[in-house]
């Protein structure tokens, strides 16, 4: 078997965190930040492929920038910044977008990580001339300080041991745990920290995962707390999406109906016959924007994403854990206790008087029941049938969580749908197909496979870990939308048309079916477990990756996401 080289720069990952090493070099996810950005900036010079491979006279050296160099030997590969020869003696030269650190006396000195992948490739060098290499330098551009390293033997054992934990790395099936608390300052800044949700893995592998009575103390929000960009929905019939240098254009009839700078975009959704030309879907691929497609109706249909998270790993450890029945269960419970859990207090708020909390309503009581028996479920039926349950009380009282408003003629009876048949139907239809929408989308970035999920386990051709995780954001998303529009009185009965048995909304009704979704999703709450707070869509993605965390093994419970 032919063991891949070891990327130099991996050496400096493993060294600085292992577990930082395993999410970009096994699993292959290597967002950007600031710090990122900064380094490609300052090597923008190394990494210029004009200068590649030439050695040039700079005084009273010789330097060859970007020169690539390997060994099977050693195990590793990589470009060296720069080769530098001086008075007969050839060294590395590597250039770091940082600072310096300080020894006791002040002086400049290098990290330790920064040392290793250095002598990994004055090893390299060694290597390939035959010639001992006894030093090299590091250039730090944030001081524009350059330090010179000696690679003594306990510098060339740390770098061999760094080669060989890769290696043992690579192999694993889940990422190790994240850094001790005494480390934990290396987190703060890197741009795999919203990935690996460190605080809250540690968190989770000493506390059980369920809703905390206080606030945790000491967790720091690593996800921002919303969304940048907007969400482009085109749903007017005919019309066509495409680009024009750094800008979607929306047309109808060839005359331009929108333009959007491509930066404002996160995501495009198009409804039924809209059209949406190749250069577009190329920019958008290349710039990571989702495109969704639903039909004219409203259901969703799919997503035009960018390639998949390449972190195979995950999706191996789905498919085990999925093809589980134990482990299906206890998942499944988790979500339908969430589920029961949000409906319960959607129903409290919406039927409470100035004098009582709706507590004590019956429907109230009855999900409380339904809650505690979800730990005492046997088997998935139990757990459909406790769900179903839950949704008769619940959707039976739906009618008054709306607003008495005469004339109005929004009345709710019960749940209907394919096609819902009523304006309050309509839009809870509506509602859910958006927010499977959204959910397939968190799933996906974080390299789940959509369509193999834990309680939804028999829906073949549906994206069944997206519907899985829809369960817990219905209530507290989707129908607080609902009847944000009906009880503000935003849409009226011209916003909805009814054709044989189905009713369906308007334009202009979807128009401001968008706003109201966008301004909910938005909406900043509290996660129940970590004390932090971020907006709804953020805390969907949240979700998603503490249960890639439980299914990979990094934390004992998945817990479901709930309001007070």
């Amino acid at each position: 078997m032919i063991v891949p080289l070891i990327p130099v720069r991996a050496l400096n990952q493993v060294t600085y965190c292992q577990r930082l090493y395993y999410l970009q070099y096994v699993d292959c996810v290597m967002p950007t930040n600031e710090h990122v950005e900064g380094g490609l900036h300052d090597h923008r010079r190394v990494d210029d492929p004009a200068l590649a491979e030439r050695t040039r006279k700079e005084g009273d050296a010789t330097r060859t920038r970007s020169v690539t160099l390997s060994s099977e030997i050693l195990g590793i590969s990589g470009v060296l910044d720069q080769v530098e020869v001086k008075n007969g003696e050839e060294y590395p030269v590597e250039t770091k977008h940082g600072f310096a650190p300080r020894n006791e006396n002040g002086e400049p000195t290098t990290w330790d990580n920064d040392a290793v992948q250095l002598c990994a490739q004055a090893m390299l060098l060694e290597e390939s001339t035959g010639q001992s290499v006894r030093r090299g330098y590091q250039f730090y551009a944030a001081t524009k300080e350059r330090v010179e390293v000696p690679f003594d033997e306990t510098l060339r054992t740390k770098t061999l041991a760094a080669i060989q934990r890769c290696h043992v790395l690579s192999i694993q099936d889940a990422p190790p745990e994240p850094l001790p608390a005494e480390l934990r300052h290396r987190c703060f800044g890197c741009s795999l920290a919203p990935v690996c949700l460190p605080e809250e893995t540690l968190f989770l592998i000493t506390r059980p995962a369920e809703p905390l009575k206080v606030t945790p103390v000491g967790l720091t929000r690593v996800i921002p707390e919303g969304d940048d960009g907007a969400i482009l929905y085109v749903q007017e019939p005919g019309s066509s999406v495409g680009k024009r240098g750094e800008h979607l254009i929306v047309k109808k009839d060839g005359k331009e109906m929108t333009r959007v700078p491509m930066h404002a975009v996160r995501q495009v959704v198009v409804f039924g016959n809209v059209q949406v030309s190749t250069q577009a879907l190329q920019t958008l691929l290349e710039n990571e924007i989702g495109l969704s497609i639903l039909t004219g109706y409203g259901k969703f249909i799919g997503s035009f994403q960018p390639p998949p998270a390449k972190n195979v790993g995950l999706r191996e450890a789905q498919y085990k854990r999925f093809a589980d029945p134990a482990e299906c269960l206890q998942l499944a419970k988790s979500v339908v206790r969430a589920k029961l859990v949000n409906q319960r207090t959607l129903l409290m708020r919406s039927l409470r008087s100035e004098d009582d909390r709706g507590s004590d309503e019956p429907a109230a009581m009855g999900l409380a029941d339904l809650i505690r028996k979800v730990d005492d479920a046997a088997a998935p039926e139990s757990l459909f049938g406790l769900e179903g349950q839950g949704a008769s009380l619940y959707f039976g009282e739906f009618n008054r969580f709306l607003k008495p408003v005469p004339g109005r003629g929004f009345d709710f009876t019960c749940r209907n749908r394919r096609p819902p048949r009523d304006p309050v139907n309509a839009l809870l239809s509506f509602a859910y197909a958006l927010l499977t929408r959204d959910c397939f989308s968190a799933v996906c970035t974080v390299g789940f496979d959509p369509y193999k999920g834990f309680f939804h386990v028999n829906r073949h051709g549906k994206p069944s870990l997206a519907l899985d995780l829809l369960e817990e954001f219905r209530p507290v998303i989707a129908d607080s939308v609902v009847l944000t529009l009906l009880n503000n009185e935003m849409l009226g009965r011209s916003d909805f048309m009814t054709w044989k048995d189905g009713c369906q909304l308007t334009d202009s009704g979807r128009k401001a079916f968008f706003t109201a979704y966008e301004q909910r999703k938005a909406t900043v709450v509290t996660h129940p477990v970590y004390g932090y707070r971020m907006s709804y869509s953020r805390m969907l993605e949240v979700q998603a990756r503490m249960l890639a965390a439980y299914v990979r093994g990094s934390v004992p419970a998945y817990a479901g996401f709930t309001v007070r």
